[in-house]
């Protein structure tokens, strides 16, 4: 059970600061001609809103991570500074994604690597997770543009983490879903926050139609990846709900159909977020009943 300080510091207190300095970022953005130098304060948003609510859960981070789950601190840092220069050029983007992706699984799974698996099967396991985390920023980073409507993106994404928070919670491990908990309140007031100033101030050019911009990737990839492999390596979170979480964002993708854009951008933009909910919920269901709530569990 919560206490009020952990409600507030680690639930209210991220959402404040997070809408803050997106409001701040939509303020600045409006102001510069070329909608770039500031780009990275949405992402500065959403990760230091995750911070806060990481320290408000978990205490003050050690230098070196006793538990996989200390590591998104650190990794929030990282992509903090990444979406600085996410827009300086082409091969840096391609070197960075690489790079965490090879590093991110080694690093949170570092106990499996040591005492569980062999020589063999950490390699094959390591080359699948590396090929798993680069796709997923790269259908991250495709459902940002793929999504014309600007509140649709941090709607999406609210439920891809509202849904990983109940899946988490219903496999049995509390602290994870918290977690993900504190992701799905930044990712909703950030959705609030883009209605309300959508209303009030005169939004133009690539803004508004990507309300959060590609330099957000890093954020977005490291803390949903981060939580997953948690979810799935240190508790049990069954296998195929990971796979549909991480591949929900793919149905972004149908709104760049012909046949599905001549419905008009309100039906697309329904389409879209209709089916990311379809396998969200497939994706909740299977966790369900796997985890025996309505009778016997079956693996």
């Amino acid at each position: 059970m919560l206490t009020i300080n952990q409600m507030f510091f680690g639930m209210l207190l991220p959402a404040i600061v997070c809408g803050s300095l997106f409001g701040t970022s939509v303020y600045l953005l409006n102001r510069d001609e070329q909608r770039r130098q500031f780009q990275w304060l949405v992402a500065a948003a959403l990760g230091i809103g995750y911070i806060i609510g990481h320290i408000a859960l978990e205490g003050r981070p050690n230098l070196l991570p006793k538990e996989s789950i200390h590591w998104l601190v650190y990794f929030t840092l990282l992509a903090i500074l990444t979406g600085t220069y996410w827009d300086s050029s082409r091969w840096i983007r391609l070197i960075t994604q690489l790079i965490y992706s090879i590093a991110i699984p080694r690093l949170l799974l570092d106990s499996y690597f040591r005492y569980t698996w062999g020589p063999i099967e950490a390699v094959i396991w390591w080359i699948c997770l590396t090929v798993g985390v680069y796709i997923f920023w790269n259908i991250v980073l495709q459902s940002f543009s793929a999504l014309p409507s600007g509140a649709s993106v941090p709607f999406v994404y609210l439920g891809i983490s509202g849904g990983t928070t109940l899946i988490t919670a219903l496999s049995g491990t509390i602290v994870i879903a918290l977690h993900a908990g504190i992701i799905a309140v930044l990712f909703a007031a950030i959705w609030i926050l883009t209605i309300v100033l959508q209303r009030r101030v005169q939004l133009t050019g690539e803004f508004r139609t990507q309300v959060i911009p590609n330099s957000v990737s890093p954020v977005v990839t490291f803390l949903f990846v981060g939580v997953w492999i948690n979810g799935y390596f240190y508790a049990e979170v069954p296998s195929v709900s990971v796979l549909l979480l991480l591949l929900s964002p793919v149905f972004a993708m149908v709104g760049r159909i012909n046949a599905v854009q001549r419905l008009g951008e309100r039906k697309t933009v329904l389409l879209q977020i209709c089916l990311i909910a379809l396998c969200v919920s497939i994706a909740l269901i299977i966790a369900v009943i796997r985890s025996g709530l309505f009778g016997e569990n079956t693996y």
